[in-house]
């Protein structure tokens, strides 16, 4: 795809973005807060999704992320992003393609009202004070929240499967998956190096 047509997919995948964001009522409504009470019972399109990322939004499947807890506008913007073009779903492409606006403003806020993934076991140690310069030094919390929670349009990493993390990264890097904006995290990846990312992905992993 050429840079110009790349250009056109993301603009009219953002345009879409917008709308349905904007038709959300209200701004509680937007932002539900991760762990706040759940609906009585999911949107009937979350049970397709349960098969892979889990009943309760917690992934048992390898390279497939957990959703409970993500922030409901990140959930927003991936999904209008893989349906519309402007990121590769791979597997998850028949089922984005028929989403309609208001299944993904429900995905969004039911997801982000499930209690967070819990922090990984240790499986060996990190060098907790190396990480915390390789994340401090790339202004990683300005987006993600000091505790990794994440907010409005950025993922929540705490609690988040380490091979996941580090597969993002990687994409990030090589330019598969971009963020958006001016690709902010292409800038954060590209000078990373593979043991940085395992070590960035296993600490995130353990964190609650």
């Amino acid at each position: 795809m050429s840079a110009k047509s790349s250009f056109v997919v993301w603009t009219l995948a953002a345009t879409a973005l917008f709308a349905v964001v904007a038709a959300t009522t209200t701004p509680a409504a937007a932002q539900t807060a991760p762990g706040a009470t759940p609906p009585v019972k999911p949107p009937a399109i979350a049970q397709t999704c349960a098969a892979c990322h889990g009943a309760k939004g917690i992934s048992t499947i390898k390279d497939t992320p957990s959703l409970a807890g993500q922030p409901d506008i990140f959930t927003q913007y991936q999904l209008v992003f893989m349906r519309d073009g402007a990121r590769k779903p791979g597997v998850m492409q028949a089922i984005v393609k028929n989403l309609s606006d208001e299944n993904i403003r429900d995905l969004g806020a039911y997801y982000a009202a499930l209690p967070p993934p819990p922090p990984l076991a240790a499986k060996s140690d990190v060098d907790t004070e190396k990480v915390t310069a390789l994340l401090t030094s790339r202004h990683c919390d300005s987006c993600h929240k000091a505790d990794f929670s994440g907010q409005g349009e950025s993922a929540r990493l705490a609690g988040q499967r380490p091979e996941y993390l580090k597969k993002a990264l990687f994409d990030y890097r090589t330019g598969v998956r971009r963020g958006r904006g001016m690709g902010a995290m292409i800038e954060v990846s590209v000078t990373l190096h593979e043991e940085e990312i395992d070590m960035i992905a296993a600490y995130l992993a353990r964190k609650p």
